[in-house]
């Protein structure tokens, strides 16, 4: 055992993924396969290192890579930009609302990136770089327990339409299978399900939970995200399964309503959550960032989803906010629950 790496309780209670030396050294080694990083090159990222992504994807990747990974200690974007430009970065990466907020900072234009090559902070990229439509880069999947991504794929890359929004296949080390959430069943190829991982990055173990408590009698961890593998072995990510709003008897996914808002101008960002009510057991409330001078309102926004959403999938509560008046985790992510509470 090496580390103990804690969730970040956006969802749930946080808990203590037991890692090893080996799974931390080969893991980012396995990672740097999808990207051409060397010694020259000057990585800023804002995600911390007590995390997974910050500690193996950042750090231990750039060790591997013999490369310079530039850190701060407070995410202010236009100090933020200052640093970038200073010190010449060549790539960015973190969670896409950083790159929103720097690009919407009001010091960003005129700034000098030009050292940028690539990242998936595709906002603030030099216009040569940066993907026309970022629906078409592949995403990559994973969780604290997995140690990083469990499936990858190229990011500096644009997909086939076909692979629109997927999130690549295994990575070395890894295997998978996808069950009935229900029964713990095998599903039949290319259906839907939970995923499930097992192999040389999947963490030791949780502290405090006993083993049988953890994995399956196969050694599979059931990760509670939903999905499918298509016939060519790349994944399509569908949610957390916990995270479906029951509403009136009918599920939605957040992801789902939140992928019809992000695609509106003028929005910039979207969270949507389950709040409890008395009537339906839950109603679909959604946060939303929009960007300067953008003329969104609740009604407004209601109005625009029902002409792409089925009825009960449009948000009863709406609120049209600034970034800095989410709650976000210490590693970056929603907190949801919090977001939940803030509309009860």
């Amino acid at each position: 055992a090496a580390v103990v790496i804690y969730s970040s309780g956006s969802t749930a209670d946080p808990k203590g993924a037991v890692h090893s030396h080996a799974a931390l050294a080969r893991h980012a080694a396995r990672l740097n396969v999808y990207r051409d990083l060397d010694a020259a090159d000057r990585i800023y990222s804002p995600m911390p290192l007590f995390w997974v992504g910050g500690l193996v994807f950042c750090l231990l990747g750039a060790v591997h890579a013999g490369a310079c990974l530039l850190t701060e200690d407070r995410f202010v974007p236009a100090r933020t930009l200052d640093l970038i430009e200073r010190e010449r970065a060549t790539l960015a990466l973190g969670w896409p609302h950083y790159g929103t907020a720097l690009a919407a900072d009001e010091s960003f234009v005129g700034r000098d990136l030009s050292s940028l090559r690539g990242g998936n902070l595709y906002e603030i990229l030099p216009e040569a770089v940066r993907p026309a439509d970022p629906e078409l880069r592949s995403n990559a999947l994973g969780m604290t327990e997995t140690c990083g991504p469990h499936t990858m794929a190229r990011m500096d890359r644009d997909l086939p339409e076909s692979l629109r929004a997927s999130f690549g296949r295994p990575v070395d080390g890894v295997e998978h299978k996808i069950v009935d959430p229900a029964t713990g069943e095998r599903v039949a190829p290319g259906a839907s399900g939970e995923i499930c991982v097992r192999g040389q990055s999947v963490m030791l173990g949780l502290v405090g939970v006993a083993p049988e408590d953890t994995f399956d009698a196969d050694g599979f961890y059931h990760t509670g995200d939903g999905g499918r593998f298509d016939d060519d072995g790349v994944l399509f990510f569908e949610g957390r399964l916990g995270d479906l709003i029951k509403t009136g008897g009918a599920n939605v996914s957040p992801r789902e309503v939140e992928a019809v808002l992000v695609e509106l101008d003028g929005v910039d960002e979207a969270y949507v959550v389950g709040v409890p009510d008395r009537d339906r057991g839950e109603i679909v409330a959604a946060a939303v960032v929009t960007a300067a001078g953008a003329a969104w309102t609740a009604e407004s926004l209601r109005a625009r989803l029902r002409d792409g959403l089925a009825a009960y999938k449009v948000p009863k509560l709406i609120a049209v906010c600034a970034h800095d008046e989410l709650p976000f985790t210490d590693t970056g992510k929603i907190d949801r629950r919090a977001l939940a509470a803030t509309f009860g």
